[in-house]
């Protein structure tokens, strides 16, 4: 896999510290109390470092990726990118311009509904997917049953760990904006897709697609973490993060190949459906994806193109050296 990926320009490094930096500000101002509340013994817990993983160098990086290069985006992006669109600069520079602006747009009052939606958005989808498939005991329909509820609002769970779920779930769909209502409604809707998916790969139900009932969970996260930046981008965004969520699924059945097996886990990838060839040439599509959702916002500029790409590459690279010490497991 890091053959496959190659070495990204380390360059562009200061580029993806700023956008983490920006992405766990918003976990420390806007999840961390919830877990304070809800499950305070999850910060010295193994997937305590998982969820912050997860939200915030994984799940909620995304939108942001997205608004860098989205048709119509924010004032300030629109700004930001014009200009690195537009200075030949090389690309340590345009790296540390994008750096600071990063610094900036996360202490703009203004734009706080947009961070604190998609970190939360990005916390609740990493921790209904642990309490899903690791926390809960029930039968997979009675399992599904109690997690669509909580979707809906409906069920107040007594344990810790479903206790954040649903208060990540009622704060993420709070005060939202005109723009989100729909979108909001979409995702969640998806996520009942979701669930009637997991309980039928946990009954041993085959996927007709061939893609191990993996689909839904990926649209359903993809969906939510774009409902705050949803105005401002189109299909071909949507497309992009699907592609790449999709890869990163695949790249851990691959990961996880030895460990399905001895489990009886039936992944695509322990199926065969999945080969190497089906993931190097999924990373590719990303890659190609990226360049073009780039392009078309008319960031022509080959340096602004290939900061965007770079900066791409370094940050899934981290996220499979994550995979392989398992501290994103």
């Amino acid at each position: 896999m890091r053959t496959l990926m190659g070495d990204a320009d380390p360059s562009v490094r200061p580029l993806t510290v700023g956008l983490q930096a920006l992405t766990h500000r918003s976990y420390d101002r806007w999840v961390m109390p919830l877990i304070r509340t809800h499950w305070p013994a999850l910060v010295s817990e193994p997937f305590g470092l998982k969820l912050r993983l997860a939200s915030c160098n994984l799940y909620g990086s995304a939108p942001y990726t997205v608004l860098l290069c989205a048709p119509d985006r924010p004032l300030f992006f629109q700004v930001v990118s014009r200009i690195g669109n537009a200075l030949p600069l090389p690309l340590p520079g345009l790296a540390r311009l994008g750096q600071g602006a990063l610094e900036m747009v996360g202490r703009l009052p203004g734009y706080d509904p947009i961070h604190r939606r998609i970190i939360l958005v990005a916390a609740f989808i990493a921790t209904i997917d642990h309490c899903f498939d690791h926390l809960m005991e029930e039968p997979p329909a009675e399992r599904g049953r109690r997690v669509s509820q909580l979707i809906d609002g409906h069920w107040q769970p007594t344990t810790e760990p479903l206790r954040l779920a649903r208060a990540l779930r009622d704060e993420m769909g709070r005060d939202l904006g005109v723009h989100e209502r729909q979108p909001f409604a979409d995702a969640m809707n998806t996520l009942h897709i979701w669930v009637d998916s997991e309980v039928a790969a946990l009954e041993g139900t085959e996927d007709p697609t061939g893609l191990g009932h993996r689909l839904a969970g990926i649209e359903g996260a993809i969906d939510g973490l774009l409902v705050a930046v949803r105005r401002y981008t189109g299909d071909e965004a949507r497309a992009w993060m699907v592609d790449v969520s999709l890869f990163v699924q695949m790249l851990d059945d691959w990961i996880d190949l030895e460990g399905d097996l001895e489990s009886g886990l039936r992944t695509p990838v322990a199926q065969g459906l999945w080969t190497y060839e089906d993931i190097a040439e999924a990373w590719r599509r990303t890659v190609r994806g990226l360049e073009a959702l780039v392009r078309s916002a008319g960031l022509m500029s080959p340096h602004y193109v290939d900061l965007l790409r770079e900066t791409y590459i370094l940050m899934l690279r981290e996220v499979v050296e994550g995979m392989a010490d398992r501290s994103a497991d």
